[in-house]
């Protein structure tokens, strides 16, 4: 039996935001580790086709589906401010 190696990941998707967080959070005197502590958990209902598309490009960022939806929904209300 081979073993198989990992999927290559977009690391640099990964690296840029977490220099986001880490920007964010600077001048506010909140390290990096407390601010991805202080999360709670939800739970949403959304259609199996957009999640599909959901995991589909959490998947081609190197990141999980937490982390897509948290980034993606950052953005729109950055665009939105």
């Amino acid at each position: 039996m081979a073993i198989a190696k990992n999927p290559k990941r977009n690391l640099s998707s990964v690296v840029e935001r977490e220099a986001q967080v880490f920007i964010s959070g600077a001048g506010q005197g909140i390290p990096v580790e407390a601010m991805k502590q202080v999360k709670e958990p939800i739970m949403v209902r959304i259609d199996p086709d957009l999640l599909k598309r959901i995991d589909s490009a959490a998947k081609r960022l190197g990141i999980s589906r937490s982390a897509f939806i948290v980034s993606s929904t950052a953005e729109r209300l950055e665009r939105m401010e």
